[in-house]
């Protein structure tokens, strides 16, 4: 298995607590994200699957800002309660992971460029889901990226991530 897979929730209906405000868009969908990638990596599917890439909606969720908190609960869990346990640290997987530029603002796309590195953020737009961006190249633009920083989010790790498929 050496193929991208998109990680993306479902529409399953918002959850009560998100049924106003668009907390669903906001929020739940987005935390979400967080849920699948980290039973992802906290269950050891990239030990069984290790060519397997990650394709994360949402720029990863909350997992590139959570992902300290990932390692030490690794550290720390019950491996005998919790069943098959990842051998490894979720941040030791960071190499099976790409994510999305779908972050809404400036701020929240360099602090996932700085954590993640630029190599592994792609364009994305969530079409046709809300919020959509339909215009994801001005997020690139407003987050200040020099034109090579923007040409690799756009071009370059896209090609490179789906290289097999030209």
């Amino acid at each position: 298995l050496r193929l991208p897979v998109l990680v993306h929730p479902v529409l399953v209906g918002p959850a009560p607590r998100a049924a106003k405000f668009a907390l669903a868009q906001i929020a739940q969908y987005t935390f979400d994200t967080t849920l699948g990638v980290g039973s992802l990596l906290m269950s050891g599917v990239l030990d069984r699957f290790p060519g397997l890439k990650l394709v994360l909606a949402h720029g990863g969720g909350a997992y590139p800002y959570l992902a300290g908190r990932f390692d030490i609960m690794h550290r720390r869990m019950d491996r005998a309660a919790q069943g098959d346990v990842a051998a490894k640290a979720p941040s030791a997987y960071a190499a099976h992971m790409a994510y999305d530029s779908i972050v809404h603002a400036p701020k929240a796309l360099r602090f996932l460029i700085d954590v993640v590195g630029l190599d592994n953020v792609l364009l994305g737009t969530d079409y046709a889901f809300p919020p959509a961006d339909m215009e994801p190249l001005a997020l690139l633009q407003s987050a200040q990226l020099s034109a090579a920083e923007i040409e690799a989010i756009a071009d370059a790790n896209p090609r490179r991530l789906f290289a097999r498929l030209r």
